[in-house]
């Protein structure tokens, strides 16, 4: 009896132990997530830790996120994680392409795969999203509902990435309105609310009545800017991008172009099952609830029905292929 006992107490504190490994007897699928600034900035950080929550909730993965702004704290953490066992780890933008190369040669049963970029190697891809199509369809609204035919465009910095997106949305405006003028300007980084929201005043003072801005924690400037615009009594709105935004400003944001979580529970599966390819994994609207956009509930009476269903052919032209949003940044292997 004592020896069974024994056997029981050393099984179990195997199994306590072992926390990490399936009841299939699998080690236990590790997802990890870097991002450049906080998960609460309700655009591109929040719709990736939405994604990796979704994996979470519908593979059952074991998951971790972290800020990790410097390439010097990239490389660590890439580092950091692969040691720690994880299987797939996302770095959540352009830069971490570099710190990934550095990292991903020492763990090649791991796979890194970055938001954008072009880096392929045997365990690094880039996820490459199609945004630039529903953001052309904001831009289909803002032109055909502005009355003053000036559009103000906020981004955080001047990167080929960024200005894709907004020739995307300036093509959507031009296509329904050919005299529109769209105006850029840039925050110089991705975080100063401030400075967002003074450029965004200076696009309402020049008669901007459409704001659009791409600059994660600094775009909550333009929405405020904005709100502010609509207690002096202007008749000004703005648009979400990567999450629906009117959840930030509902008296603002009248419609966001959306990456939903089935991008990243989609790659997540593939690494998962051990089908993964080193590639650009590309997403468009083609792909059933990849990207969309979607209208604020609240504002949605304030568009025409007549402009939803112009929204709506060019949403249909896009995904049979009739109408072509191009992605300036991409290499022709990308495309």
């Amino acid at each position: 009896m004592y020896v069974l006992l024994l056997c029981l107490i050393a099984i179990g504190l195997i199994l306590i132990g072992n926390t990490d490994v399936s009841a299939k007897g699998h080690e236990k699928f590790k997802v990890a997530l870097l991002l450049p600034a906080s998960i609460t900035d309700g655009g591109w950080n929040a719709f990736a830790y939405d994604g990796l929550k979704a994996i979470e909730k519908e593979l059952g993965a074991k998951i971790s996120h972290i800020e990790s702004r410097t390439p010097t704290d990239q490389e660590a953490h890439f580092r950091d994680y692969a040691m720690d066992g994880y299987q797939l780890i996302f770095g959540h933008g352009f830069g971490y392409q570099d710190p990934a190369k550095q990292v991903a040669p020492d763990f090649p049963e791991t796979v890194f795969i970055t938001s954008t970029g072009n880096t392929v190697t045997d365990n690094i891809s880039p996820i490459v999203f199609a945004i630039e199509e529903p953001v052309y369809l904001l831009g289909v609204i803002a032109g055909s509902m502005t009355q003053t035919n000036k559009i103000g465009i906020v981004g955080g910095q001047n990167i080929s990435a960024i200005n894709s997106m907004f020739s995307a949305f300036e093509g959507g405006a031009k296509r329904v309105n050919p005299d529109v003028v769209v105006s850029r300007a840039y925050v110089g980084n991705w975080v100063d609310i401030g400075k967002g929201k003074e450029l965004a005043l200076a696009h309402i003072h020049e008669g901007s009545d459409f704001l659009f801005p791409v600059a994660d924690v600094a775009g909550l400037g333009v929405f405020q800017a904005v709100e502010a615009a609509q207690a002096d009594g202007k008749t000004v709105y703005a648009f979400g991008v990567y999450r629906d935004q009117s959840e930030l400003s509902p008296t603002t944001v009248v419609a966001s172009a959306i990456v939903t979580p089935k991008v990243f529970v989609d790659l997540a599966k593939i690494v998962m099952e051990g089908t993964f390819e080193p590639q650009p994994y590309r997403f468009t609207m083609a792909e059933d609830e990849a990207l969309t956009y979607v209208y604020n509930p609240v504002l949605k009476d304030k568009i025409p029905e007549t402009v939803r269903k112009v929204v709506a052919d060019a949403k249909a032209k896009i995904i049979a292929g009739e109408l072509k949003v191009s992605q300036t940044y991409l290499t022709e292997e990308q495309k």
